[in-house]
């Protein structure tokens, strides 16, 4: 028997009453998971796509139990937070499979929940979140100080070594938020066009414009 927290990226009918979900969690990576009896008024609402859960499950891949570690406000959000939700789990249940003990992704992602259901700016908590979805799948893209002074100007200098230096810089300033963002568009859809995996929606469709 295994427990880990993780997030459930997806969540799909199975057979009669049944749920197949995926779920990525550091400790073991991207699973499948089959919930006997989990379309039940009981245990629906344990399994929604999105949330963070600490997942119990055996060596034949039944899920046994959850108990929620981190929520979000689905009932209060807008479209562009709802869609930030479908559009995270789409990347992860794309580009992340195996475990990685050091992997930031839960804490940023949980970050981001917690942004959004404060109505906070969660515009940084999702670049930060990309960045370390591409910097896990092995798909980091060049963030030198070249490149930084060339997206974003000359004025700022950035630690190719950490993206800490760069999400502060960026939390400090909406109009540079704002192009780094345009960045992250470009460098995502190269990515997923590389591997000929096609977003179900425009990223521009997740970040409401002012």
């Amino acid at each position: 028997m295994f427990k880990t927290p993780a997030i459930i990226t997806k969540v799909d009918n199975y057979k009669e009453n049944h749920l197949l979900i995926s779920v990525f969690s550091c400790e073991f990576g991207k699973k499948s998971l089959i919930v006997f009896g989990g379309k039940s008024k009981k245990k629906n609402t344990d399994f929604v796509k999105g949330i963070i859960s600490e997942i119990e499950f055996n060596k034949e891949n039944s899920c046994l139990n959850t108990n929620l570690i981190q929520s979000y406000n689905w009932f209060l959000f807008d479209k562009y937070r709802l869609k930030v939700i479908d559009y995270s789990c789409f990347l992860i249940n794309k580009l992340l499979f195996l475990e990685d003990k050091q992997s930031e992704i839960l804490n940023t992602y949980q970050g981001l929940l917690i942004a959004m259901n404060n109505s906070s700016n969660y515009l940084v908590d999702l670049i930060q979140l990309e960045l370390e979805i591409l910097k896990s799948s092995g798909y980091q893209p060049d963030l030198s100080d070249s490149v930084i002074k060339k997206v974003l100007g000359d004025g700022l200098s950035i630690n190719a070594n950490s993206y800490d230096e760069l999400i502060n810089s960026l939390r400090n300033d909406q109009k540079l938020q704002k192009v780094f963002s345009d960045f992250m568009e470009k460098v995502m859809a190269k990515v997923l066009n590389n591997l000929n995996i096609n977003l179900p929606f425009n990223r521009s469709e997740i970040i409401k414009k002012n």
